[in-house]
């Protein structure tokens, strides 16, 4: 890609948008940097932006400044149906996101993995295993620290394992990841697709471009979906499964977490051997040991990490005990899909915490799983009222006004031996910055109940 002179346009400055704006900086583009905010996070980026030599606008996106631009990279919260997508799309101008810059600057392998839930999990385990193999890897991409920040600090040893959520892949055009993993779909971000297919075609892009001497990593079970999608033959196709044999990937033999390749057989380990062994925890150890060896890993380095691995804060993280109550921290469980893991796998009985901004979720396909494992319900947040209609019946149910109330009403319905589970379903804007604020927030409050 050549960006030397070229009139180049970010819209949106935050994480990602900044990252991409510096490394458009480094390879001499003329760089503008558009963001609809205004508060104080934004005039400090700007204020940052303009000093390596940025145009930034910020309080809204104006036709007059993005005209004349030749190419425009789409930070992940800019919804591509905004007015301000469509005057670019209109005047012919490029549209790409900050990881197709990223990727087509950058000149390390990568390994990607996407997926409505656990894909944090899989990129920190594919990560560790590398690095426990004596590679230099590096995780990136919706993680945490942006794609582009990687490729303008990093040269060309080791490799990129980049999270790439829905956002950042529907804007990606020649993204091609050496491999290439889709853990899973359920409803997510349905307040910006309209069904659950257009956001499966979204995720799909993570095969698009790929080919000859590329690996696709999927479930088995959903390995037909995947194909419909645009999952081709042209790749080496790999699956994980805990519920059946494969023929190339990862899956459960018996009690053994078993990689499978070129016809052979190897244990990795024990499925009491793992610190994490719920349904969910186990697709994401075969997910990563599949991916890690496609990448080159060894089975000794991959069961030395799994071995070790006791999950990642703000995912089924215990927080404390009072009273013998055991509390859970599942703030990242932002979909129904997420929460019903988490109750399938939680001490129960539960008393469930959930709440925050509707992300367009019927709540009702959690009924069985909270009749099942739930004796009560706190809701808050603005989701609260339709997550309330969708779940009565299902247990009792309790309104709370802030997360404090909340987690005081769960305490007091909890008895010994019980779980307080904080898992949303919801995202957390409506209350805090991310969900990671909002899990903090929950290990704040635990600690400071009375023994």
């Amino acid at each position: 890609m050549e960006l030397r002179g070229r009139e180049v346009l970010v819209l949106g400055i935050g994480e990602s948008g900044t990252a991409a704006a510096r490394l458009l900086v480094r390879e001499g583009a003329q760089v503008r940097c558009s963001d609809g905010g205004a508060g104080p996070e934004v005039r400090r980026r700007a204020a940052a932006l303009e000093k390596i030599g940025c145009r930034v606008e910020f309080g809204g996106h104006t036709a007059d400044f993005s005209r004349g631009v030749s190419l425009a990279v789409l930070s992940p919260g800019i919804d591509p149906s905004v007015p301000a997508v469509r005057r670019l799309r209109d005047a012919g101008t490029e549209l790409i996101s900050e990881i197709e810059l990223a990727f087509a600057l950058c000149r390390r392998p990568v390994t990607a993995v996407t997926g409505t839930n656990g894909k944090t999990t899989v990129v920190t385990l594919i990560e560790r295993i590398l690095r426990e193999d004596g590679r230099r890897a590096d995780a990136c991409g919706n993680i945490g620290r942006a794609f582009s920040d990687c490729v303008r600090n990093d040269g060309e040893e080791g490799i990129f394992v980049v999270e790439a959520s829905s956002f950042q892949l529907e804007a990606s055009r020649r993204f091609r990841p050496r491999v290439a993993v889709a853990l899973n779909l359920s409803d997510d971000h349905l307040d910006r697709y309209r069904t659950i297919e257009e956001y499966g075609a979204a995720k799909a892009a993570i095969f698009r471009n790929q080919g000859e001497g590329d690996s696709a990593l999927v479930k088995a079970e959903e390995r037909p979906a995947w194909e419909r999608r645009g999952l081709r033959r042209g790749q080496r196709i790999l699956e994980f499964s805990a519920a059946r044999r494969v023929a190339e990937g990862a899956c459960l033999d018996g009690d053994a977490l078993t990689l499978v390749s070129g016809g052979k057989r190897e244990t990795v380990c024990r499925r009491d051997e793992l610190p994490l062994a719920g349904g969910h925890d186990l697709e994401n150890a075969l997910a990563a040991a599949a991916a890690a060896a496609a990448s080159g890993a060894r089975p000794a380095s991959i069961r030395r990490v799994l071995g070790e691995f006791k999950g990642l804060p703000h995912r089924m993280e215990p927080v404390g005990s009072r009273n013998g109550v055991l509390f859970v921290n599942d703030s990242k469980a932002t979909n129904p899909d997420a929460v019903r893991r988490a109750l399938e796998s939680a001490k129960k009985p539960v008393v469930l915490i959930a709440g925050g901004r509707d992300k367009g979720f019927d709540y009702a396909q959690l009924r069985a799983a909270v009749r099942h494992a739930a004796k009560g319900v706190v809701l808050f947040g603005e989701a609260r009222d339709t997550m309330a209609r969708a779940l009565s019946g299902a247990a009792p149910i309790r309104l709370a006004g802030t997360l404090e109330e909340a987690v005081r009403a769960a305490a007091d319905q909890a008895e010994p031996g019980e779980t307080v589970l904080l898992s949303p379903a919801c995202a957390s804007y409506d209350m805090f910055k991310n969900y990671e604020e909002r899990g903090d927030a929950f290990k704040r409050i635990v600690g400071q109940l009375r023994p």
